[in-house]
């Protein structure tokens, strides 16, 4: 495809030109990605191009579409966010977020050995959160793998991207890259959210192997080719043990990737938190390490704190969210929207009746993680306020940042940060 570096494209909306292709910085069979100047918002922009030599090809512009609608759907702090998408002239093309910083496999590529525990749950934990918000919203993305996964700020903000070969749930098979496609993709079954928890077990098991996948093609497998012997080898060999290139991995860990690597999907963990959860409680850690993206506030230790006021105290009014007016108004609508975890990017509703939250089937908000009491906490809607109350839960409910005393209903103010188990954050808000 001839080289659109100096071109200015057009927004499909106003046609005025916005998007000035400044360097080309790859390509792929289906498309080239630019970096651009947005000369309406004046930032830097990723313009994925279509490749004129298969835009005319039904097929490939389909799918460039679909994953323009499909990325429309998925706003999520860790999933590259799309801003347009449109042709001018000849020219079709979708415009994303631009990041600053290297993709997982370069960094494996620069690093000379196996990632740390603590480094890979950095960059582990916020992937299965924009793989969780996904697959709720019946999407697969079924090709996960290091070049996938973007790292801006020197890894301090971890974002998934492309989704051009993503499915929905109704659809049947998935595309995806070899060396990291689950068994299933190979034998045409159908992919579920497990299909994307095996690519995301390849891809630890690489960050701690030193960039070693577990299935490379031995010349004595099956097959005529490269591709066929890797592919046998995910349906049929036994997963290499880790330990061969890290022996200093612990085997509570080395049971976690065993797990998100099984040839049946239904042993598998059943969502990505899961998985993440699990290889948290196999490092050891207390509370995870997480990206900035999240802006999760960690719980302090379990020492007494002081006693939290049933009125607390004024906010500055500058820069501040309003406090919450009395619940008379016919204009609230509370709702919890949450930051991180198994409902990231959801906005959950607050009735009148109040919400329980909790992992038991009765919670109006149930959530699956482990560290959550069956019946975790409350929220209260009273003709005065809406309060929040702890219901006596093991692991304690925080708000902004502060645990609660169990059983004393504490006032929620528009803004304030609710931490329920060590990954589920939501905000309070009221609009």
């Amino acid at each position: 495809m001839a080289d659109l570096v100096g071109k200015t494209l057009k927004n499909p909306r106003d046609h005025k030109d916005q998007y000035y292709l400044h360097r080309l910085v790859g390509s792929g069979g289906m498309a080239d990605v630019y970096q651009a100047f947005d000369n309406v918002r004046a930032v830097s922009m990723a313009v994925k191009v279509l490749r004129r030599d298969v835009a005319n090809n039904p097929r490939f512009y389909q799918a460039f579409e679909k994953e323009a609608k499909i990325l429309e759907e998925l706003q999520h702090p860790n999933i590259v966010r799309l801003y347009d998408f449109g042709q001018d002239d000849h020219t079709v093309f979708i415009v994303m977020a631009w990041v600053d910083g290297l993709d997982l496999k370069q960094k494996l590529m620069q690093h000379s050995s196996a990632l740390m525990p603590d480094e890979v749950s950095a960059i582990l934990m916020p992937v299965a959160s924009a793989l969780n918000f996904a697959h709720q919203m019946k999407i697969y993305h079924c090709d996960i793998k290091p070049a996938n996964i973007l790292l801006q700020n020197n890894g301090r903000e971890v974002l998934l991207t492309d989704f051009g070969v993503a499915r929905w749930a109704s659809e049947r098979t998935g595309g995806g890259t070899v060396p990291y496609m689950a068994p299933e993709q190979f034998t045409s079954a159908t992919v579920s959210p497990r299909t994307d928890i095996y690519a995301l077990g390849v891809t630890v098991y690489e960050m701690l192997s030193g960039g070693q996948v577990p299935f490379q093609g031995n010349p004595q497998s099956p097959g005529n080719t490269t591709r066929e012997k890797i592919a046998w080898e995910h349906v049929n060999a036994p997963l290499p043990d880790l330990r061969q290139y890290n022996p200093g991995i612990s085997e509570p860990i080395v049971a976690v990737i065993e797990k998100a690597l099984q040839k049946d999907p239904s042993q598998r963990y059943a969502t990505a938190m899961e998985f993440s959860g699990a290889f948290e409680e196999a490092r050891g850690s207390k509370w995870p390490a997480v990206s900035v993206s999240q802006t999760i506030l960690q719980p302090p230790p379990y020492a007494p704190l002081p006693a939290i006021k049933q009125t607390p105290p004024p906010r500055p009014s500058t820069g501040q969210p309003p406090k919450l007016q009395p619940t008379t108004s016919k204009k609230i609508t509370p709702h919890l929207y949450a930051r991180s975890g198994e409902r990231a990017g959801q906005l959950v509703p607050v009735s009148r009746h109040g919400l329980t939250i909790g992992r038991g089937s009765n919670s109006q908000l149930r959530l699956l993680e482990r560290s959550v009491s069956r019946l975790h906490a409350r929220i209260i809607w009273t003709q005065r306020r809406i309060y929040i109350q702890d219901e006596n839960s093991s692991l304690g409910t925080y708000v902004n940042g502060q645990r609660i005393p169990s059983g004393v209903p504490i006032p929620l103010n528009h803004g304030d940060v609710i931490q329920t188990g060590y990954y589920q954050v939501f905000e309070f808000r009221v609009r």
